[in-house]
């Protein structure tokens, strides 16, 4: 597998490279700002991350896979929509050039 992106920066000085490690903490910090992040005090979460995201690297691309569980009463689509333009924006500020793609699935429904 693949550890580290490649990418040449833009005066032609040399090459930056992006540790695995750098996309996993980028989406660990967006994934737990969204799931703490409530209107009111004792609110019930409305989204719950399974396990940490899934990040590989192919072909000079980022993919992240994440696994969630979704309240009964929200708007599964909308959540999802929410969190993948969180994690691609902090993505895209932090990392400008890299292509990613995001996956997320709805493993469960409380």
């Amino acid at each position: 597998m693949t550890q580290y992106i490649f990418i040449d920066n833009y005066n032609k000085l040399g090459t930056m490279a992006f540790s695995r490690t750098v996309f996993e903490q980028i989406v660990h910090t967006v994934t737990e700002n969204v799931m703490n992040h409530s209107n009111a005090k004792g609110e019930k979460k409305r989204i719950m991350i399974n396990s940490p995201a899934k990040i590989s690297i192919k072909n000079n691309q980022v993919f992240v896979k994440l696994e969630v569980t979704v309240s009964h009463n929200e708007n599964v689509a909308a959540i999802c929509r929410t969190l993948q333009e969180e994690i691609a924006a902090a993505l895209t500020a932090q990392t400008e050039m890299v292509p990613f793609r995001i996956d997320i699935k709805v493993t469960n429904i409380k």
